[in-house]
């Protein structure tokens, strides 16, 4: 009797081991599910909470002071050569010994005041005239010029004002309105702006054919996405940008349904570079290159908070193959010798290949085992062709502001509202990519020429 007894506390007691082993590993997943944040996975930095810790980046420090280096050559505001007013100091006219000071007229010292001046408003009225033929007796009447379109209205240059608050600085209606009140004097009302997005819209389609035409053209581009509220529901708005060209789109989906209503992606023959959303993978008429800073996030999340040693190496590798590029580029190289391309491919596939063989891995560290394993020519592509990029910031930078819109100003209560941010967004964001004057860019746009001035070529 004592023996079963024994045996049926054996049994027992390695029961309970066994449950309080899955119920720890239970807690550890918990906890590191808990300790995800911005800085070790893809969840937006609004989701971190007051209580985040200090940003955290691969960044290696330099070991270097903050602030400009020795040897650094700083920015200084340029003389300008044509200044608008001149006024010139002259010295007293007796010295202290009482002679007279005899003026240098060609030796000065010149100091430049960079200034605005108080906005002055300017009305201009224009009068169509009426004639009457000498000879049949026909009445003729003057044509006002295009955009004169009722007895008051206002030109390009306020247009170009409002619609750059709301579509660049992202200033809700309400404010818009106070401030063209309180600087410039302008009682406008929110109905007037809306409807200046709305005509920017329809004569910066043109424009936006020829952004979409450069962007097909292009060898590389980026590809991302980001929720919208439009009407109370979700939207996505899909940015598509080059270093000289943004494209967004408004849809109601975030899969291919949306890529190929923007039309970029199915005629695209180049590079496009992406986070891991399946859809990109929809176009195999094009090559694929994966966003590596999102790999490292999740890799920093699977060594820090569930102590995966595979991970931390596959962080280590990523990094020294971008330095090792990086160095290369300052040497003028384009390509790594094949040695080394060789050897960095079998340290990878090593580190992937052991991580698939852990039994009881962590299915988020099995899962991202397996996507390094499948698609390790696109987290690799940055390493075989230079003009490849190790990361997908830039267009993480595009859709940043765009997100940043609905926290200020709340989300789109219609359809067209939605399309028009998106145009006017991707042209401004086009204009100042080209390192072109945004104000300028859109004044042409009120006057129906946007193509000629992102492209005087194709004039």
């Amino acid at each position: 009797m004592a023996e079963e007894e024994r045996k049926v506390w054996q049994s027992l007691v390695a029961s309970m081991a066994e449950e309080i082993k899955k119920l720890t590993e239970k807690v550890k997943e918990l906890e590191a599910r808990l300790n995800k944040n911005s800085n070790n996975s893809n969840k937006p930095p609004s989701s971190d909470g007051p209580k985040k810790g200090a940003p955290k980046n691969s960044r290696v420090p330099s070991g270097k002071s903050s602030g400009g280096q020795p040897g650094h050559k700083g920015m200084t505001k340029e003389f300008s050569l044509s200044p608008d007013t001149v006024i010139e100091l002259k010295p007293k006219t007796e010295c202290e010994c009482g002679g007279d000071i005899i003026l240098k007229t060609d030796t000065f010292t010149v100091r430049q005041v960079t200034d605005i001046q108080p906005a002055k408003v300017i009305t201009v009225e224009y009068r169509a005239k009426e004639g009457v033929c000498a000879k049949c007796g026909k009445k003729h009447k003057a044509s006002f010029p295009e955009g004169v379109d009722s007895t008051v209205c206002y030109g390009e240059n306020v247009q170009a004002v409002v619609t750059y608050l709301t579509s660049y600085q992202l200033l809700p209606l309400k404010r818009t309105t106070e401030l063209m009140q309180d600087l410039f004097g302008l009682k406008i009302s929110q109905g007037t702006v809306v409807a200046a997005g709305q005509e920017a819209y329809k004569k910066l389609e043109d424009a936006e054919s020829g952004i979409k035409q450069e962007l097909l053209e292009s060898d590389v581009i980026h590809f991302d996405e980001t929720g919208m509220r439009v009407k109370g529901k979700t939207h996505w708005l899909h940015s598509v940008g080059t270093q000289t060209a943004t494209l967004y789109g408004i849809h109601e989906g975030r899969g291919y349904e949306a890529m190929d209503a923007i039309g970029i992606l199915p005629n695209f023959r180049g590079t496009a570079i992406h986070d891991h959303w399946k859809s990109y993978y929809h176009y195999d008429n094009c090559a694929h290159g994966e966003c590596n800073e999102h790999h490292l996030r999740t890799l920093k999340y699977l060594h820090e908070d569930l102590y995966v040693c595979w991970a931390g190496e596959m962080i280590c590798l990523l990094l020294r193959i971008k330095e090792h590029i990086e160095l290369s580029k300052c040497f003028g190289a384009n390509q790594l010798e094949q040695a080394d391309i060789d050897e960095y491919q079998r340290m990878y596939h090593k580190i992937i290949d052991r991580a698939c063989q852990w039994e009881n891995a962590p299915e988020d560290a099995r899962r991202m085992a397996n996507r390094l394993k499948k698609y390790d020519q696109e987290t690799l592509l940055f390493m075989m062709d230079f003009d490849v990029p190790f990361t997908n910031n830039l267009a993480e930078r595009d859709v940043r502001m765009p997100k940043a819109k609905q926290k200020i100003s709340g989300c789109f209560r219609s359809d067209n509202g939605p399309k028009a941010f998106a145009r006017i967004r991707g042209f401004i964001s086009t204009v100042k990519k080209k390192r072109r004057n945004v104000f300028d860019g859109l004044v042409h746009a009120f006057k129906g020429n946007a193509r000629v001035f992102l492209y005087p070529a194709s004039s």
